[in-house]
Formats: structure tokens, sequence, C-alpha cells
């Protein structure tokens, strides 16, 4: 069996407006600017999804569709349950994935970075926007790469 998962943390949101609830919140200038840089790794290095699966939050739904058009017009589905969701929740997407395809999840943390060490066993910090990819060969996840905007120069 081999399988890849995406995991990307949302892009850097606004907490300029206080009477937003947070599911409302949009992207800043900064979370504007890094997802479409981290689109253009992602397509680089071949990560490119079969699907995407996004929290229903605004700020996950804009980094999707601030991805650009190779990514964000991938069949996807916007979740409810990815809003803030458990390591549980995002393990069960991980385990839906078919055989010898790609998926990627848009979500929050503490949820990526808990979900990236329990598939891998490595605790890795992911900024927003980041993104890591994973790779699951005979029931073995590993992590093979970490995406991070300041790292992009």
């Amino acid at each position: 069996m081999n399988r890849r998962l995406v995991i990307m943390r949302h892009a850097h949101s606004s907490r300029d407006d206080p009477n937003l609830a947070d599911h409302d919140r949009p992207l800043d200038e900064r979370g504007l600017r890094d997802s479409p840089r981290v689109a253009k790794q992602i397509l680089r290095r071949g990560w490119k999804p079969n699907r995407i699966s996004v929290s229903s939050s605004l700020r996950t739904i804009q980094t999707l569709k601030n991805l650009g058009p190779e990514l964000s017009e991938i069949p996807y589905s916007i979740e409810q349950r990815l809003y803030h969701a458990s390591p549980e929740t995002l393990l069960s997407v991980a385990e839906s994935i078919p055989e010898n395809t790609t998926h990627m999840i848009i979500s929050h943390n503490p949820g990526c970075e808990m979900l990236l060490e329990k598939l891998s066993g490595e605790l890795e910090i992911m900024p927003t926007a980041s993104a890591a990819l994973m790779m699951e060969r005979n029931g073995r996840w590993r992590l093979l790469d970490l995406i991070r905007p300041k790292n992009l120069g």
C-alpha cells in the first residue's frame, strides 16, 4: 500500500476585528502572500493532490482559493469536522485515503502538528501556511518533506 498525505496549516489570518468570530477570520496580507508561494513549492516538488479536504473556516477556505488555479480547482470538500479538529478526526481522513493517491488536508493547529507527530513520531513546528508531505507504505507513515514559508526566501 502506498498513500501520500499533504498536511497544510492555513495561512496567516487577521485578528484586526475583535467582533468577528474565530471561524470568520480572513487571511491578512502575510497569509495572502505566503499561500501562493507555498503552492508553487508543492507543485514544484510533485506533491499535487488528487483531492483536498478543507476546514469550514473562512481562513482555510481562503487559503485553498489563494493557492492558485492548479490547486484550488482540484476536487475538494469543505468539512465542518476539520475546524479545530482533533488528531483523531484528522487521522480518520488520513486512513480513508485510497491507495496510490495523494490527499491534502487544510486545517488548523494544534491538530496539524499533532497529526504529523502521531503519524511519523516526529515533532515538527508548523507555522501558518506550512505544508508537510507524509507517505504511508506497508502501514507505516513517515515525513518526507516540510515546507515553511520563512524558508522560501
